[in-house]
């Protein structure tokens, strides 16, 4: 009967401690999330989507699978395809096309297409750079631009005939190399530039005055590209940064060793800018094309790597709600 008495006086004890818990969490939190959200780290918001595992079998909603082209059959060369959730046959989807950055293959599932769409309403395509022998997808810079291009032109048409994805509504989008990409791959001639109803590179951009991994005389061929772009509306997002640190997350060990925690207080210390104007992407745009159709935004955080899109933030819902005021022109 002590032994009774006892546990009970410890239930009540245990029961008191949890609704103290929970009372002091619920007038904490929103302080958290609001501090997190301010945080120049943005890696410091959990994460509310993760890429869906790649997996072995014929497409499926929700789920990704590697297909390929003939052409390539019997070697490492293949996209990733994603079918949304919602997916049913018969119904026609905008597609979203992606290119990676550096360091990255398709099989890696490092993109930023299922971040952007939340896994729902868009069919979501990753395509390789291949290398020079067409055995692989190449995880730096650009392997045969010419395959590279040819892969795209095959693919994009093929998924929309085969998976119902709306050609009107391809959306080009990519990350570090892949926003270079949008334009150096996705408008490097009047056939594949045709195939994008928009384009949303995030974090570089191919600007005419760095080489980013290309011979002098493709470099020079910037301004070319970005008129061919015409009318074709284009999202171009960027991270703030310093100087020395273009591209990379070392500014990430500078918050650390300062324990700089607000995006003010990090702007201010580290003399943050954003990338858009540290790479002069602003500026070339002006000069070289003040006619097109381009929105620019800076991303107030400055990590660089595709994870950035996998959280709440309001700029990611900035980016989604472009793309779906483009979807209904």
């Amino acid at each position: 009967m002590y032994m009774n008495s006892i546990i009970k006086y410890l239930m009540k004890f245990k029961l008191l401690f949890s609704f103290v818990l929970v009372f002091i969490l619920h007038l904490i939190s929103p302080r958290l999330i609001a501090q997190s959200k301010n945080n120049p780290d943005v890696l410091t918001i959990p994460a509310d989507l993760v890429n869906p595992a790649i997996v072995v079998g014929i497409p499926k909603p929700g789920i990704t699978v590697m297909e390929t082209l003939p052409n390539y059959t019997g070697t490492e060369v293949a996209y990733s395809l994603y079918l949304p959730v919602d997916w049913v046959p018969g119904k026609l989807f905008p597609v979203m096309v992606e290119y990676l950055g550096n360091k990255a293959q398709v099989r890696d599932n490092k993109g930023i297409g299922y971040g952007l769409s939340g896994g729902k309403g868009f069919i979501w395509v990753v395509l390789p750079f291949i290398n020079k022998d067409h055995t692989k997808d190449v995880d730096w810079w650009w392997g045969d631009v010419e395959a590279t291009i040819a892969f795209a032109k095959e693919v994009v048409p093929s998924v929309c005939r085969q998976w119902g994805g709306d050609k009107s509504k391809v959306i080009l989008v990519g990350y570090s190399r892949g926003a270079i990409a949008c334009n150096y791959i996705g408008l490097h001639d009047d056939e594949i530039a045709k195939l994008w109803k928009a384009i949303v590179p995030i974090s570089h951009y191919d600007d005419g005055h760095i080489l980013w991994g290309m011979t002098k005389e493709e470099q020079s061929l910037a301004p070319e590209r970005l008129r061919r772009l015409g009318k074709t509306p284009q999202l171009i997002c960027g991270e703030y940064t310093t100087f020395n640190q273009i591209g990379s997350d070392k500014n990430l060990q500078m918050l650390k060793e300062k324990k700089i925690i607000t995006f003010e207080e990090a702007k201010s210390e580290l003399r943050l800018i954003p990338l858009t104007e540290l790479e002069g992407t602003r500026n070339f745009i002006k000069t070289i094309y003040p006619s097109g159709n381009q929105t620019i935004i800076d991303l107030r955080w400055v990590n660089h790597g595709s994870q950035v899109l996998l959280r709440p933030t309001p700029e990611r819902k900035i980016i989604q709600e472009w793309i779906q005021q483009i979807l209904k022109k």
